[in-house]
């Protein structure tokens, strides 16, 4: 069995996504990949001094390496015996994982599990997935930042 976990390189909680994803693909004696979904685009062609169109190109390089090396980072915790690859895309995250999903036998995502204007204004990658995946989709919830945690008084 192969199984693939969208990560956001960007997001606190991804190295325990990846660990929870890990645990479910050693249960299941799966394979993991990994794929983080590069949504940022930039228009260097726009930029007519060829001076400073080389030095956007040149950052821009720089920004991809890192987001690979995060990512690569991130693969070397699923424990060897379930590691696969480490996919690294470009393009609208649901759109792209949506392309790939359908070589693999299970789809792992994290959700905050906002509700309310937060989830309206934010939307949710995970929503659309599990609504559109041709596949089994499996939700593992992020652990929820202390701005997300209702106020309970004492």
């Amino acid at each position: 069995m192969r199984f693939i976990v969208a990560v956001d390189i960007h997001q606190a909680g991804a190295s325990q996504i990846v660990d929870r994803a890990s645990a479910w693909a050693a249960q299941m004696g799966a394979t993991l990949d990994l794929a983080f979904v590069d949504e940022y685009e930039y228009s260097a062609y726009l930029i007519r001094d060829a001076h400073v169109r080389d030095l956007v190109v040149a950052q821009w390089d720089r920004v991809q390496q890192s987001h690979r090396s995060a990512l690569l980072e991130l693969a070397g915790r699923v424990p060897a015996e379930a590691r696969g690859e480490a996919r690294y895309l470009q393009g609208r995250a649901q759109e792209k994982l949506l392309e790939i999903c359908a070589d693999y036998d299970a789809l792992l995502v994290a959700t905050h599990g906002r509700t309310g204007l937060s989830h309206f204004f934010l939307g949710s990658v995970a929503e659309r997935l599990v609504r559109f995946a041709p596949i089994p989709v499996v939700v593992l919830r992020l652990p929820q930042a202390a701005e997300d945690q209702p106020h309970v008084p004492h």
